[in-house]
Formats: C-alpha cells, structure tokens, sequence
C-alpha cells in the first residue's frame, strides 16, 4: 500500500473538514525525522495544522533520545504544527490530547483494544502500537509553537521489527491478521485530533483528561516512575489537572509526575 503523494494530500484535504488542522498537509517520500521538519517550518512561522507525512524516516525518534523505527510502506509517521494560546504548565495537556485522539483512532482499527501508558505510549496486549513525542519551540511573539510526533505501527508483520524491539513492538497488521489503509488512518487521526484539541481550547483539558483515564489500565495498579536517576514506586491514582501522574506513596501522600518512565510492577 504505497502512498500516492500528490493525490493522497488532496484527498485527505477535501475530506477532511477540519477547524484546525490539515488546511496544509506536506507528503515526502523519506525524511530523516518529521517533527525536525515541523521545527523547521514553525521556526519560519508556518501556519497552524500544518502537517508533514512521511512514508519513512531515516531518524525517528521517540522520547528521551529513543528512535522510533520507521521503515517504508508500513507504518504512519506524521507531525502536526499547534499553537495554542496557553500558559506553559497547560502545554503537557496537549500530550494527553494527541494520545486521546490517536487512541481513538486505533481503537477504529484494531480488532482488540488499546491502551493508554503515560506519559505517550500506547498499548495493545501489553506493546507498543503507537508513540508520541511534543516538542515545544518558542516563538518571537508572546506564544510558543508546539509540534506533535506521532508513530503507528499500522502494516508491519513481526519479522519486519528490529531484533530489540520484536518482544515490546506490534501493530495492527499483527493484531488483525490483515493489512489496514494507512491513509484511511491518518485521515481518522487528523480528524480525531482537529476535535480534541478544539474540545480542548473550548473546556481547559476536563474532557480530554476524563477520556485519557477512560482508554488506560494504569489506574490502582502499583507502579515505579523512573525520573533521572531517581525511581518512585506507589499506586497510580489519575491524571491531575496538568496532566501530571498522581502516585499515592506508601506513607499515603500523594506525589505529582511531569515526565517519567512507567513500569508496571508485577508480583
């Protein structure tokens, strides 16, 4: 299923509908990263909803420096271009809004459902399908750009993941046991996240945090957070209003996450 570059955009422009995002939708054949892209076009002050589609990358990246595997005519990498007028402990809720749309998108998918792990990674029978990355770049106005990364795992077959991935990684190829269109999957997340992010702008992150606890298993199960060099382990209870992960301790305090590595403790 390969793209068709010019056609695909166009045709994902006329269906779309959208308030704020894909009015402009750049398709290449092979870039190193599209959120370096993305950065590149928000520094020259691109227009919101810009959107960049690769049908490869050469260097994918996921958070804290990981690389995000992303060979050709399998999987939907795409970034996003917002600016949203918030203050800058609000902008992590725009995590919680990519993973809430590209949730329901794969949830439209897959014929067994998903789930969320904070802070960005989302799940199926306990691997990753789907990652997501915000990067923040300041703008010369009193506002910031942010870029949206997102990777799905859509058409790979097992033997096509990296020897260190073939046990964390699938997609939804494996899950279905049949290819799905990439295209229809972008359309269907492009149109997911127009709407969460204009609830959002609209109600101040209520509704998108409800929805992220709705689509995960994380909470009341005991988890360790790995943050620097630091792990805390407790029961995760909800996402705070700041979408912070809120652990209650084991001297019943409650504590507050920013970021972070999740590991589930198993007994």
């Amino acid at each position: 299923m390969n793209y068709d570059y010019e056609s695909g955009a166009e045709n994902l422009k006329q269906n779309l509908n959208c308030i704020h995002i894909g009015a402009n939708i750049v398709f290449l054949p092979k870039l190193d990263s599209t959120n370096n892209l993305a950065k590149e076009y928000a520094k020259s002050n691109a227009p919101e909803g810009l959107v960049i589609v690769a049908d490869s990358q050469t260097s994918g990246r996921g958070r804290v420096g990981k690389s995000w595997h992303s060979p050709p005519r399998t999987g939907v990498y795409l970034s996003i271009i917002l600016k949203p007028h918030l203050k800058t402990d609000q902008l992590s809720l725009i995590t919680l809004v990519a993973g809430v749309s590209a949730i329901e998108t794969i949830n439209e998918f897959s014929h067994q459902r998903a789930n969320l792990k904070w802070p960005n990674d989302i799940l199926i029978n306990g691997k990753k399908v789907c990652g997501l990355l915000c990067e923040m770049i300041p703008s010369k106005e009193n506002s910031c750009f942010l870029v949206i990364g997102i990777g799905i795992n859509v058409n790979q077959i097992a033997g096509q993941f990296p020897e260190d991935l073939k046990k964390i990684a699938t997609s939804l190829r494996i899950i279905n046991g049949s290819p799905s269109n990439r295209l229809a999957v972008i359309q269907s997340l492009l149109k997911n996240i127009d709407r969460e992010y204009h609830v959002f702008l609209t109600d101040g992150g209520n509704s998108v945090i409800k929805k992220w606890g709705l689509n995960t298993n994380l909470f009341g199960e005991v988890v360790s957070i790995k943050h620097g060099s630091t792990i805390t382990t407790g029961t995760a209870m909800r996402i705070d209003s700041l979408g912070r992960l809120v652990l209650l301790l084991d001297n019943e305090h409650e504590e507050a996450f920013d970021s972070g590595e999740v590991s589930l403790n198993k007994n």
